[in-house]
């Protein structure tokens, strides 16, 4: 007798005789570890992964020297240093999810995923955890080396800017489940992060400000949580950020307005779009 998919694959409601629910503490670890090993594994890969992240701030750096331009604060390496610093960091949050999952795809791995005691909801969260640690740690070295090359970093508000990065994080990783589930029912590569990254790298003022854009195209900065999280931390960490200023508690406010909303949608819909792509058979059609 054949078993099909759908009577393999079935969330986890904590009822019956199924196996004791993992719990989540136990889940990010085991995640965290699967892919630290992966990582590892390929030793040229994770440094030249490391490498290719800080080659636009050392273009940045021999640029800086050739301009002046007052609207980028009191000087452009400490405001690429923040910029590129923020965007590495917020990176992993918003790809990490939707590459595991079509790694998982492709490796014919995810019903194996599924059948564990986890709740679904929780995978997301635990797909994406080492990729959040890894983009972290890109982008700290990234600040780093832009210190060591004569950024100017007022520490005295770091406090706030990791409150912003945390706030940050919620916000990209909601932007990521939501291409997931999009990924998930397509079957083709993610089309909201492809228009979400061309957004951001132009309107979200990593690498020159905001105000330079033209009227008609700096509103739509506005939408995009890039903006308030970079913008936000150069107020924080510069004495004189440039001509578009954001104030802490308007980046904060937005971002926790935003994650509120985005991240219970995009893990609502995560779920409807692996229960929906269950029974239509497609999770084995990859």
């Amino acid at each position: 007798m054949t078993t099909t998919t759908t009577e393999i694959v079935r969330p986890h409601t904590g009822k019956g005789p199924s196996r004791k629910r993992a719990g989540t503490w136990a889940t990010l670890k085991a995640f965290v570890r699967m892919e630290f090993i992966e990582e590892i594994s390929y030793p040229l890969t994770f440094a030249f992964t490391l490498l290719r992240s800080i080659m636009p701030l050392l273009l940045s750096f021999f640029i800086g020297q050739l301009i002046r331009d007052a609207r980028v604060g009191g000087d452009y390496l400490t405001y690429v240093t923040i910029g590129l610093g923020v965007t590495a960091m917020l990176q992993g949050a918003l790809v990490g999810f939707g590459g595991i999952l079509q790694q998982a795809f492709m490796r014919g791995n995810l019903e194996t995923y599924l059948v564990e005691p986890v709740p679904w909801t929780a995978l997301p969260v635990a797909m994406n955890t080492w990729a959040l640690l890894f983009g972290l740690f890109q982008g700290a070295a990234l600040m780093v080396l832009g210190v060591a090359l004569g950024a100017n970093i007022d520490y005295a508000s770091i406090l706030p800017f990791v409150a912003l990065i945390l706030l940050g994080l919620i916000a990209t990783t909601a932007i990521g489940i939501l291409s997931a589930s999009v990924l998930m029912l397509t079957l083709k590569s993610q089309p909201i992060l492809v228009v979400y990254g061309l957004a951001a790298s132009l309107l979200a003022g990593s690498v020159f400000s905001v105000s330079q854009l033209p009227i008609w195209l700096r509103v739509f900065s506005f939408v995009i949580p890039h903006t308030y999280v970079i913008n936000g931390s150069r107020s924080l960490l510069m004495a004189d950020p440039g001509s578009f200023e954001m104030s802490f508690g308007t980046a904060a406010l937005v971002l926790t307005i935003f994650s509120v909303i985005a991240m219970p949608i995009g893990l609502w819909l995560f779920r409807r779009s692996l229960e929906f792509a269950r029974k239509m058979g497609m999770l084995s059609g990859y």
